[in-house]
């Protein structure tokens, strides 16, 4: 019981997530949420709490950031706008939160993906090919963003090198 207890208590980062959260910004413009800054500080002792606060401060009472709708949105606003020279405690905040998992299901599916992966195609491909494969099933949303990808895909494999079967037809 006490190992699980252990295992769960780390939840700072949750509470870290707050302080980015778009929707959550007209609300701590009135009323700045010191209690969670104080527990992203103490659970990220790098950051400068006095820093943190006053460009979260800014942040916080600039309506073209209160449309930002989450971390990422955040973070790209700051990085396409090149504020982050004067964001650098948020921006390192960013990093952090955007890169760190809130919970473990995100790289469990990843190592369910991969298993699924490895089971149907079963050690016939090299380590790059099962890697490129991987990728690709678990950023699917970002792939189908992307206009044409399959047919870009398949075309480029046509064209590598001379094959059995005719893939491009003339």
């Amino acid at each position: 019981m006490c190992h699980a207890k252990e295992w769960f208590s780390f939840t700072k980062h949750l509470v870290s997530a707050t302080l980015l959260q778009g929707d959550l910004f007209p609300q701590h413009h009135k009323m700045f949420p010191d209690s969670a800054l104080d527990t992203t500080v103490e659970a990220y002792p790098s950051l400068d709490k006095a820093r943190l606060k006053t460009e979260l401060s800014l942040i916080y009472s600039n309506e073209e950031f209160q449309s930002c709708c989450g971390a990422l949105a955040l973070f790209q606003v700051l990085m396409e706008n090149n504020l982050q020279d004067t964001f650098t405690e948020t921006v390192s905040l960013l990093n952090i939160l955007i890169t760190t998992p809130m919970t473990t299901s995100e790289s469990e599916r990843c190592f369910s993906t991969l298993k699924s992966l490895k089971t149907f195609l079963r050690n016939t491909m090299a380590k790059d090919r099962l890697n490129a494969l991987a990728m690709l099933s678990i950023e699917k949303k970002l792939t189908r963003d992307i206009p044409d990808f399959n047919t870009s895909v398949i075309e480029k494999f046509a064209t590598q090198k001379d094959r059995r079967a005719k893939f491009l037809y003339k």
